[in-house]
């Protein structure tokens, strides 16, 4: 196992300060201020709360977000596990509400720290580090960024790797190292890639697999020197540990070089780190190993029980970033190494002692493997059931809405058709009204005409009456005579009786007011009827009303003069809409006739008007408006 620096896993916060319009320092929306490992934890809460306060008197929930999940590493680094639970819990409530890359991996990243520390959630964790890389990809943050997230997440693989995960992760590393490479994140890509190949071999792919293990420790420690100025000063625990592994590795070769082996203990130890109960351990097996390979089997007895011991040592130390199943590696690797040295010393007792508790350790990891299959197995598929769930509600809300839409769409074409109703209505019933008024006239010019005819027989008669008469009174015949003169006041009185009735009927004619004032308002009502249809049925033609308003109030008595015989009203609307202009298409909108009437209304009123057929119509009905006008 290759144990993590506290000192590498601190806070890395990204804060932009700039100014407000009203002259105070805010704390603004691209997060990247750097924290010093030396930088006092309460320096951090101080800043980190301005960032909360700014963010609530802004209601910017990006703000609250980052700065819940800052705190919530602080207290982690801090060991308050329950300070570090409240505000990751707060963090929970706001993360749904940021598309913000770099707030989402800083998000992952805090949730994956918390899952791989609790029991059964190393798969979980390792889950929400790929979406914590990922989203750093995307938000195109500097490489030294990435750098730290990746270093601590390969310290967290190191012991058990998840290979599947690894590989992605070395591919998502390889990704960011085309964008913008680092000496840091190239650093920790050959730890993953080192602690990959040695999986490899210990699951027997052969010893070629431990050569590349080899390539990668030696390719990082290159790396480390030949940029130590760029690279944090942290990383020298990591340099003592590649030595460590480098010897180790070497003593499982067929032919182990013991003399670079020892050079690499002795590197190593030369690097201080006595006070760490951990590195110590890990020195001591290093140093078993080497004694056991050259057969110093008492020697290698007292390093490895050092090495056990001072591993105990850590363990009780209680670290929450290391919880004890963390350790299980390690202690089985050395139960396994220490029961082979107790096998050589012909203790059979405790090598069948130490063999049992490697096996007990390794089916402890496998138990907490399938666990955590179980775990993240349960979790996908209560996610799978979150998602169906949103999924059948947006299917849900899809429906309603569709149907809203189809039931406004539906009310609009009702309204439409009721409003098409009502104006087809209207419209029947002032054509039934003018066809009513033309039969009513026509009626009446008949009765009229009957009437006139009556009273020319009368007339007649009377004429002859006063012939006999004359006759009668020569002959001297005074009997006839009276009888005569009787018949002759009777014949007066019935004639005096049909011209009152006469005058009637043409005083109640209202298509033939008594007085020119009646008819100037019966014609100017006339023309205000025919604009009404015109605006109503032709709004584009706004000429025609223009040409209307210029018709001369004698214009519509002198058609019914020229006319040869009583013009109908509608024959009069036809005229006048000749005389402003119109076109037989005009005419059959605006006064709701086929084209072949109006063809035909033209023909009939040629004819009347005594046109011949080198004469037009509308030519004679303007210069008739022009005559009136001129004569005005």
């Amino acid at each position: 196992m290759t144990k993590g620096l506290n000192s590498l896993t601190i806070l890395y916060i990204s804060i932009i300060f700039m100014s407000c319009n009203d002259g105070r320092n805010a704390i603004g929306h691209d997060y990247d201020f750097n924290f010093h490992e030396s930088e006092d934890p309460q320096r951090r809460l101080e800043i980190i709360r301005e960032l909360e306060s700014e963010s609530k008197r802004r209601n910017d929930t990006d703000g609250l977000l980052y700065s819940y999940v800052c705190l919530a590493e602080v207290y982690y680094y801090l060991n308050d596990e329950k300070q570090f639970e409240v505000y990751l819990d707060s963090a929970d409530m706001y993360f749904e509400y940021t598309d913000n890359p770099i707030i989402l991996a800083k998000y992952h990243y805090t949730k994956g720290t918390q899952a791989i520390n609790a029991p059964y959630g190393r798969k979980e964790g390792y889950k929400q580090f790929e979406l914590a890389i990922d989203y750093y990809i995307k938000s195109n943050r500097s490489s030294m960024s990435v750098g730290k997230i990746l270093n601590d997440i390969a310290v967290y693989t190191a012991n058990q790797p998840d290979t599947t995960f690894v590989k992605r992760l070395i591919s998502k590393v390889d990704t960011i190292m085309g964008k913008d490479y680092s000496p840091f994140i190239d650093f920790t890509l050959n730890t993953i890639k080192s602690d990959l190949f040695k999986l490899y071999f210990d699951v027997g792919m052969g010893e070629c697999m431990l050569d590349s293990a080899i390539f990668y420790e030696n390719k990082r420690l290159r790396l480390y020197y030949s940029n130590i100025d760029e690279l944090p000063e942290e990383l020298d625990y990591d340099v003592l540990q590649s030595y460590l592994l480098l010897a180790e590795y070497y003593s499982l070769k067929k032919e182990p070089d013991w003399a670079f082996i020892a050079e690499c203990i002795d590197k190593a130890k030369s690097m201080g780190y006595t006070n760490d109960f951990y590195l110590m351990s890990r020195v001591k097996y290093t140093e078993a190993l080497y004694c056991f390979g050259q057969k110093r089997f008492k020697q290698a007895e007292e390093m490895i029980i050092d090495a056990e011991n001072l591993l105990q040592a850590e363990i009780d130390k209680g670290d929450p970033m290391y919880p004890p199943e963390s350790f299980y590696s390690d202690e089985a690797t050395y139960a396994d190494l220490h029961s082979r040295i107790s096998y050589s010393l012909g203790n059979m007792r405790d090598a069948a002692e130490y063999n049992k508790k490697n096996n007990n350790l390794k089916l402890q990891m496998r138990t907490i493997e399938t666990r955590e299959l179980e775990y993240l197995y349960n979790s996908e598929y209560e996610e799978r059931k979150i998602e169906q769930l949103k999924e059948a509600n947006a299917t849900k809300i899809k429906t309603t809405s569709i149907l809203i839409t189809l039931t406004i769409l539906l009310l609009g074409v009702l309204l439409l058709l009721w409003i098409w109703f009502i104006t087809t209505r209207s419209s029947l019933r002032r054509r039934s009204a003018l066809i009513k008024a033309e039969k009513e006239e026509t009626e009446l010019n008949l009765k009229i005409k009957e009437e006139q005819a009556v009273k020319a027989q009368l007339e007649k008669y009377y004429i002859l009456s006063d012939y006999r008469l004359k006759e009668i009174e020569l002959e001297g015949k005074d009997k006839a005579m009276q009888q005569l003169m009787a018949a002759k006041e009777e014949l007066d009185r019935q004639i005096e009786e049909y011209t009152g009735n006469i005058n009637e009927y043409k005083k109640n004619d209202r298509y033939m007011p008594e007085d020119a004032k009646a008819a100037e308002s019966h014609d100017a009502d006339f023309i205000e009827d025919i604009a009404k249809l015109i605006r109503r049925r032709l709004p584009d033609k706004q000429e025609f009303i223009n040409s209307l308003k210029h018709l001369n109030h004698d214009y519509i008595p002198a058609l019914r003069r020229a006319y040869d015989g009583n013009i109908s009203d509608i024959y009069v609307q036809y005229c006048i809409g000749f005389a402003i202009g119109m076109n037989v298409s005009d005419i059959s909108e605006c006064f709701s006739i086929e084209q072949s009437s109006v063809h035909m209304v033209r023909y009939r009123l040629k004819k009347k008007f005594g046109l011949d057929n080198n004469k037009y119509l509308d030519v004679f009905l303007r210069g008739l408006a022009n005559s009136t006008n001129t004569a005005l």
